[in-house]
């Protein structure tokens, strides 16, 4: 995940934050006399680009909320979205879907076929996000208004694919080209529209009047959605109530606002997960038996317990439990005597047992969990360098180089759409690392990874086995320090009532319009 975490706002004064000139307080009155039922969303992401088809970041926290998919995955099952109906044929390259009638867009256009095949065209022809999932699309056909068929040159898991990032852009959006849409301007069939958008600082919605799914008391008109950096001044908001919801809180503070006056904290099970990867090619961590050792210098116990406060648990694998088609494996068990031993049996001589971490701020339960393990390296000897990146972008961009990288580089993920194959691509051979940061090249593992992708348009069961043979390599071969499956922390106000049904580990949003006050 990329994010910049420029700090735009900082701060309080008194019981306002400044924000594009004017106080806090004063921009919320304002928007209040527009909208009775207006809801103050608070976090640390600094949204850039509003392309749904290009942005592959922390703009999808948003862009869920103001465009739609056609189906939807909840409970391990496929849900209809704005597709009412779909099936497969020619073993899962061809699928025929049903479009929901009297749904309109932003714009009050119609969806219909035409919309929907020139939306996918256009994501699949600009071959940048999330593209690369329909990169095998040959050709829509429009037979009806209200009917699609897509046709792919291979077998293809679409109602997963298309359930997950498959955003639809109205047809007008499409018109104005990327760099429009990019700069904040939106036409979605979704809840919300997206009515102001100040890059990096400020993004308003309000509710989509003709919204397909109707409209009931106590929903919400209007969202106020700043920036705003740091942390304390956050869970300053929270406290006071100057703000209704805030994610990601760090789990040093779930305690203190839960016991706080008129506020809740929801603890939620996501398919979030945080891990270092190892680089296998960088000496002396292209030493398997080095790589194993530092498995057992990770004290999971202590960092769940005295990092994450119980809001994360210890990982079965590379794929969240709650994931279809994930192994169960010893991600590793904290004995410092055992790595010891692994280290003297590397071969690698003690003068040499020096290694870096890179990692980014803005997450400190990742911080705070490096540094013990610095400590507990130190005590059998292993040197372990922290570098801290302050922001995502450079973090990336030095985790990307040979030159920069480290031996153990940062990652927190989850999955674009439900599937295994869409965390375990990570691992697959790359010329120039875009999110290999472990540097992991097997022709065998990149051939499973492949089949299970095919596999998942047509036989599911089949898929899970061979993902989980994947999976098996991963975890021999000792590419990576899984350490917390975390789940999603939000702090919301107590009168804000629907944020457990807001919540779908499938997808990484807040859904806006389940919540009611």
């Amino acid at each position: 995940m990329t994010m910049n975490r420029r700090d735009i706002l900082k701060g309080a004064a008194g019981s306002s934050v400044a924000i594009a000139g004017l106080s806090w307080s004063s921009l919320r009155a304002v928007a209040q006399q527009t909208k009775k039922n207006t809801l103050t969303w608070i976090w640390d992401i600094a949204y850039q680009n509003m392309n749904p088809a290009t942005a592959n970041a922390g703009e999808i926290y948003v862009l869920g909320n103001i465009y739609e998919t056609l189906f939807a995955y909840k409970d391990g099952k496929i849900m209809p979205k704005l597709a009412t109906a779909w099936e497969r044929a020619d073993g899962g390259k061809t699928w025929t879907v049903k479009l929901r009638e009297g749904v309109k867009f932003h714009d009050g256009s119609p969806l219909n076929s035409a919309a929907v095949k020139k939306s996918f065209e256009y994501t699949r022809d600009l071959r940048k996000g999330s593209s690369y999932l329909i990169a095998g699309l040959e050709h829509v056909d429009t037979p009806d208004e209200h009917t699609v068929l897509f046709r792919f040159n291979d077998v293809i898991a679409f109602d997963l694919v298309a359930g997950g990032r498959g955003f639809v852009i109205g047809p007008a959006g499409i018109d104005k080209g990327g760099e429009w849409l990019s700069k904040g301007n939106a036409i979605g069939t979704g809840p919300y529209k997206l009515t102001e958008f100040q890059q990096g600082k400020l993004i308003v919605l309000d509710k989509f009047e003709d919204y397909w799914g109707g409209w009931e008391a106590g929903q919400i008109d209007r969202v106020l959605h700043p920036y705003v950096g740091e942390v304390s001044t956050r869970v300053q908001m929270i406290r006071s109530g100057e703000a209704n919801i805030c994610p990601r809180i760090p789990a040093s503070q779930i305690e203190s606002l839960s016991a706080a006056p008129k506020v809740s904290v929801a603890n939620i099970p996501s398919w979030r997960d945080q891990f270092y990867m190892i680089n296998t090619q960088k000496y002396p961590t292209d030493n398997l038996k080095f790589r194993q050792a530092l498995l057992y210098l990770w004290d999971h116990e202590s960092v769940l317990k005295n990092i994450f406060h119980g809001i994360a648990k210890k990982p079965v694998g590379p794929v969240v439990s709650t994931l279809w088609g994930h192994g169960t494996y010893d991600v590793g068990t904290y004995d410092p005597q055992k790595g010891l031993s692994l280290l003297e049996e590397s071969g690698v001589p003690k003068k040499d047992w020096k290694i870096k971490a890179l990692f980014y701020g803005g997450n400190q339960e990742q911080i705070d969990a490096i540094e013990l393990f610095q400590a507990n390296a130190a005590a059998v000897g292993l040197d372990v360098e922290l570098e801290l990146n302050q922001v995502a972008t450079t973090y990336n961009s030095n985790a990307r180089s040979p030159e920069t990288t480290g031996h153990l580089n940062a990652m927190v993920n989850w999955p674009s759409y439900p599937s295994p194959g869409n965390i375990l691509e990570m691992w697959k051979s790359e010329e120039k690392p875009v999110w290999n940061f472990s540097y992991y090249h097997d022709e065998e593992y990149d051939r499973l990874v492949g089949e299970g992708f095919k596999l998942e348009g047509a036989d599911r069961d089949a898929a899970a086995k061979t993902y989980i043979a994947a999976q098996d390599r991963l975890m021999k071969n000792a590419v990576a320090i899984f350490y917390a499956d975390v789940n999603r922390v939000v702090a919301y106000s107590s009168e804000i009532k629907g944020m457990e049904q807001a919540n779908n580990p499938a997808y990484e949003w807040i859904s806006l319009y389940s919540l009611r006050r």
